[in-house]
């Protein structure tokens, strides 16, 4: 099938073949079928996430830790002045 145009231009392109033929559209029932077989999946995908991050979590709910706040108040730190080194003297060299 001969090419319109300069064939340096269009010689990278390759012609789609025909369809051959209207394929048959499949039945609503094995539609439904799929569709049904989907959302069965994502439930079981969905339940198995759910149950593996209550598994991870688990180990949080066993730990004897007070929640929201400390048993015993930590006592407040003072804050306290640190003096510097007094300086030499030096006399300068000149």
């Amino acid at each position: 099938m001969p090419h319109s145009g300069p064939q340096v231009a269009r010689g990278h392109l390759r012609l789609a073949p025909a369809p051959a033929g209207r394929p048959r559209p499949e039945k609503r029932f094995v539609l439904a079928f799929r569709a049904l077989a989907v959302a069965l999946r994502v439930a079981w995908v969905t339940a198995t996430a759910w149950i593996a991050a209550a598994l991870a979590l688990t180990p949080l709910l066993w730990r004897r830790a007070p929640l929201g706040r400390r048993l015993r108040p930590q006592a407040r730190r003072e804050a306290r002045v640190i003096p510097f080194q007094p300086r030499r003297q030096q006399a300068m060299p000149r």
